[in-house]
């Protein structure tokens, strides 16, 4: 749908339950689930242990999910799923409002 509309989507794999990803663990989930996007990690080299990635301490946990504007690279907007999985979605939350504004809304 996103893609479909002219967007963009970036996943990133930051942390796993028991640390850091690896290339093994991007590897299989992108086989796993096979979405259409692209999916990274951070960068291996540097990481502190226990991991906690420079984009989680940037960006935030998981079930964050951003809207950013390419023609000046700012995030417009941030949403925060509920990490329980019983609430709603980042991505969810997300997704109405990113069509809104790719079929020209304001």
């Amino acid at each position: 749908m996103i893609v479909a509309a002219g967007g963009i989507v970036v996943e990133l794999l930051s942390t796993r339950t028991l640390g850091c990803t690896s290339r093994a663990d991007l590897d299989a989930w992108v086989r796993t689930y096979r979405l259409p996007i692209t999916t990274v990690i951070d960068a291996l080299e540097g990481r502190p242990t226990p991991c906690v990635s420079q984009s989680n301490r940037t960006y935030g946990i998981r079930e964050s999910a951003f809207i950013v504007d390419l023609s000046t690279m700012r995030i417009v907007r941030k949403y925060n799923g509920d990490l329980g999985g019983a609430g709603a979605s980042a991505i969810g939350m997300l997704v109405p409002e990113l069509l809104r504004l790719l079929r020209g809304g304001t």
